[in-house]
C-alpha cells in the first residue's frame, strides 16, 4: 500500500491560502493500492479499521493512530544515512582506484570504461535512492506532525491509553522481525519527539520493561526474544 504522503506543493502555500482552506482534510486523503485495486479514500479505511478490535478498544486508542502505525514501516521512519554515506564512500574509492591504473592497453582501457560506467550508475542510483528516502521520511513526518494532536484526544478512558497502544500495536509487531522491532522503538521515538498529547512516553517503557518483558520472553522462540530485547534497547 502507498501511504498517503503530505503534499508536498502544499508546504510551499503561502500561509494565507493555508487558513482559507479546512484545517482536516485527512477523510479525503486517498490510497492507492496499485493496480489492479481502486484507489481508496481514508475516512472509509478507518471505518473498516473500527471493525478489527473490540468497541471498547477505541476508547483508548484511535483508529487513525492505529492504521498509521501498522500502514508504516522503518523506510518511512528512519533514514540511514551513514549506510548510504558509506557505500559511497565506497564506489568512489573505486573510480578513484581505477583512474589510478597505469595500463594503458586497449583491452585494459575498454575494461576501465565499462567499470567507471557501472560505478557511476551504482552512484546515481545510491545518491537518488538518499534523496528520495529522506523526502519520504520527511513528508511522513509532516503529516504524523500534522495529526498526532487529534489521535489520543478524543479517547474516553486516557488512563489506559498506554497499555491499550503496547496491546494492540507494539507486542503483536515487535516480535515479527529485527527491523518491525527496530520500527516499534522508533515509532515510540516519533511519537514522544512530536510530543503526541496524553501519550506518556515513560509509562510504555516501564511496563515493557519492568512488567511485561518477563513473562514475555517465556513465551517467545530464541529468535522473538531477541527482536523483543531490541525494542527493549
Amino acid at each position: 500500500m502507498f501511504w498517503p504522503l503530505d503534499d508536498v506543493e502544499s508546504t510551499n502555500m503561502s500561509t494565507a491560502e493555508k487558513e482559507s482552506e479546512p484545517t482536516d482534510s485527512s477523510g479525503e486523503v486517498i490510497l492507492d493500492l496499485g493496480p489492479p485495486w481502486k484507489p481508496i479514500v481514508w475516512s472509509d479505511l478507518l471505518d473498516t479499521v473500527r471493525t478489527m478490535l473490540p468497541s471498547k478498544a477505541w476508547n483508548s486508542l484511535s483508529p487513525d493512530l492505529y492504521a498509521s502505525f501498522w500502514g508504516l514501516t522503518l523506510y518511512d521512519l528512519y533514514v540511514p544515512r551513514h549506510l548510504y554515506e558509506s557505500e559511497i564512500a565506497k564506489q568512489h574509492s573505486a573510480l578513484k582506484a581505477l583512474e589510478e591504473l597505469s595500463d594503458n592497453s586497449n583491452s585494459a582501457i575498454t575494461k576501465r570504461k565499462k567499470d567507471k560506467e557501472r560505478i557511476q550508475e551504482s552512484l546515481d542510483r545510491l545518491t537518488s535512492e538518499l534523496q528520495k528516502h529522506e523526502e519520504n521520511v520527511a513528508s511522513v513526518h509532516r503529516r504524523l506532525a500534522r495529526k498526532k494532536d487529534k489521535w489520543l484526544s478524543s479517547c474516553l478512558d486516557t488512563l489506559k491509553i498506554n497499555m491499550e497502544f503496547l496491546q494492540r500495536c507494539i507486542f503483536p509487531r515487535c516480535t515479527f522481525s529485527m527491523p518491525d522491532a527496530v520500527y516499534c522503538a522508533m515509532f515510540v521515538h516519533t511519537l514522544h519527539s512530536l510530543g503526541t498529547p496524553f501519550f506518556n512516553t515513560v509509562n510504555p517503557i516501564d511496563v515493557l520493561i519492568c512488567k511485561t518483558l518477563q513473562p514475555m520472553i517465556c513465551c517467545c522462540t530464541e529468535y522473538e526474544a531477541g527482536r523483543l530485547g531490541k525494542v527493549s534497547v
